[in-house]
């Protein structure tokens, strides 16, 4: 790896950024979180044409947001006096369809703290103006990984370039829930999805 000055900060990083996507390789039978919480379209888009995908993993924005994540991680990991501290931790639930078919849900939770015998977990999410967080599809992210990890609450945790604040989330999704996301075909599941989905560019379902 080489550049000016015989290293290339650049070339590391987007190294990095397309090993984490590959670890994610799309199963039909898995569906993570985050399919839950957007466009059912996209996870479907994601394995017929997973080369457009790509185009998206080395935005300036994903990479802030990465470095974001580890700083807050490494700094509660190492500096907040808590018992155990368990980051991005993976979980997996199995969960029967309406057809008879059985998929697994999984997720990446990014900070578990276990305190007086309760797990609570913390979301952390980056973005460039605080108009109108918490966000109803954070929310309901993290509702998702109350679920998968049988965690008390959570904490949303927002960086942005006018405030740093964090919002309790106690509620739970159920496996009702659960199956109804799964098997929504409302395309988009938010109106706004269009405009930053990589795929309306082929999407018949394109809203403006």
């Amino acid at each position: 790896m080489t550049g000016y000055g015989g290293f290339d900060v650049v070339s590391l990083l987007y190294k990095i950024k397309k090993e984490a996507s590959e670890e994610r390789k799309r199963d039909g039978n898995v569906f993570w979180v985050t399919d839950l919480v957007r466009c059912p379209l996209k996870r479907e888009y994601e394995m017929i044409y997973p080369e457009i995908s790509l185009s998206s993993i080395f935005s300036p924005s994903a990479i802030i947001g990465d470095l974001i994540h580890i700083g807050i991680e490494e700094v509660i990991r190492n500096k907040a006096g808590l018992g155990a501290v368990l980051t991005e931790v993976e979980g997996s639930k199995r969960v029967m369809l309406p057809d008879g078919r059985e998929v697994e849900v999984r997720g990446r939770c990014d900070i578990i703290l276990e305190i007086g015998g309760d797990r609570i977990g913390v979301e952390i999410k980056s973005a460039r103006s605080d108009a109108k967080i918490p966000l109803e599809h954070h929310i309901d992210q993290v509702r998702l990984y109350n679920w998968l990890f049988n965690l008390r609450k959570s904490y949303l945790v927002y960086i942005t370039h006018e405030r740093i604040t964090q919002y309790p989330v106690e509620q739970r999704a159920t496996d009702d829930e659960v199956v109804t996301r799964i098997t929504s075909r409302s395309y988009p599941r938010y109106i706004w999805e269009c405009r930053y989905c990589s795929y309306a560019v082929l999407c018949p379902y394109k809203k403006y």
